[in-house]
């Protein structure tokens, strides 16, 4: 089980990002401290409505899982442009937006016998 936690924080390089470790740390966090709200409030004899649970909780950690995945894709983008201008010298750049047209001559066209 610790071996995959541990693979999970890894990145490219093989050691251990800061990133993926809040990550996972948040994610574990988060799902601790709701089962921990639900044992309180079953513990205080309050009303539990379990189908607000049950909507609320996924929706909670995959947003957790959307950040974080947004922010280590975002970083290893970074990170990939970094390596090709030091490789390269050239800034990675978008391609224009829209249908690309070809310039110069068109092609031959093939008459009908």
């Amino acid at each position: 089980m610790t071996g995959g936690l541990i693979n999970v924080i890894r990145g490219i390089g093989g050691e251990p990002e800061s990133i993926r470790t809040l990550g996972l740390i948040g994610g574990l966090v988060y799902i601790i401290g709701a089962h921990g709200f639900v044992a309180w409030e079953i513990g205080k004899d309050r009303a539990f409505d379990l189908t607000a649970y049950c909507l609320a909780f996924p929706t909670g950690l995959g947003a957790i899982l959307a950040a974080i995945a947004g922010a280590v894709a975002w970083k290893d983008q970074g990170i990939a442009s970094a390596k090709v201008t030091e490789q390269t010298g050239a800034i990675p750049a978008k391609p224009p937006a829209g249908p690309r047209v070809p310039t110069g001559e068109p092609p031959p066209v093939d008459e009908p016998a």
